[in-house]
């Protein structure tokens, strides 16, 4: 199977609803970089999943196309309660449209999985999120909401009762009492169960994704197994071919990582940096990186060093040819 977890991260008084996975896929065969964690056709709402993945992906495809194709679920307008009470009928008409299985029941037959779904509800003002799954004593697939008055996280798949009693040793070593407040706990939760050889069920590199009020889905890479190791996004190491514009996490310490910016640039000359001049030599005055450059300035100084390291680049590869043809 797999663990799922979504948690409300608080921190510096802002709030997001984080959601991470591993990215094992197994039934017969092991799959170490399934994607299990998927954007739907709205920006403020994301769906993970455990257990079967012959059952949850026709489920999650069908969702993904019935909002894509609906003008009234695909509308921001709509609250994601909306999309809830649609899924859910959806899900239980799909499951039970299975036919041809023989002698077997039905509760064999559709096996044994579950869902996370959740997201930013515009009319409650707040971040909801549910466990959904198919009740075989009521018929249908039932969800079940997380209390936004006690803790706000929910686990689903393996070991969980484990997962629980590390989330509380993870707390407690960051100096909190237990309380609705995470930071990134649940995160390395799932990277210390992951790592555990001996629970095999939970395995790959870790999913990760949030959404932002009033409603914006972020992805993040995480480097792994380490953060010596290898850039993955959604379970698969990136490649030259694959390389998503996102930003990656250390798993663990849950930080995302900058590309860092050189402490010193002893010679700014307008020769180099052109019409950039006077903003590098805001951000490096005397030289030195300034302590308090923002987010944005960071961005753009990277930028302009990208930008003359390509130019210097091409300019050596046409004196290389023109050098070849003189010869």
């Amino acid at each position: 199977m797999t663990l799922c977890v979504a948690w409300l991260r608080e921190i510096n008084n802002e709030r997001e609803l984080v959601f991470a996975t591993d990215s094992c896929l197994s039934g017969g065969e092991r799959w170490h970089s399934g994607v299990k964690l998927f954007e739907l056709p709205r920006k403020d709402c994301l769906i993970c999943f455990a257990g079967e993945t012959n059952r949850t992906y026709p489920l999650i495809l069908n969702l993904i196309s019935s909002i894509k194709f609906d003008e009234h679920l695909s509308n921001s307008h709509t609250d994601i309660t909306e999309v809830l009470d649609y899924l859910t009928r959806l899900f239980t008409s799909l499951c039970h449209s299975i036919s041809d299985y023989g002698t077997q029941d039905f509760k064999t037959v559709l096996g044994e999985f579950q869902f996370l779904f959740g997201g930013w509800s515009w009319q409650a003002n707040t971040f909801k999120l549910w466990k959904l799954e198919y009740n075989h004593g009521a018929g249908a697939f039932v969800h079940d909401e997380t209390d936004s008055d006690e803790m706000f996280y929910s686990f689903i798949g393996d070991e969980l009762e484990k997962s629980q009693d590390l989330l509380v040793d993870e707390i407690s070593k960051s100096g909190k009492t237990l309380s609705r407040r995470f930071d990134m706990e649940p995160f390395k939760v799932l990277v210390e169960r992951i790592r555990d050889s001996s629970c095999s069920s939970i395995d790959g590199a870790v999913q990760l994704a949030k959404i932002h009020p009033p409603g914006a889905t972020e992805f993040l890479g995480v480097y792994w197994p380490s953060v010596s190791g290898r850039k993955t996004f959604l379970g698969k190491e990136i490649s030259t071919e694959n390389n998503p514009a996102v930003k990656y996490i250390d798993p663990d310490t849950g930080e995302i990582v900058e590309d860092a910016l050189p402490d010193m640039l002893p010679q700014i000359e307008e020769v180099v940096y052109g019409d950039n001049t006077e903003f590098i030599r805001k951000c490096y005055p005397e030289g030195n990186l300034r302590e308090d450059l923002s987010k944005r300035d960071k961005h753009l100084v990277k930028t302009i060093i990208w930008q003359i390291a390509y130019s210097q680049f091409m300019k050596k590869q046409q004196e290389d040819a023109g050098e070849g043809q003189a010869e």
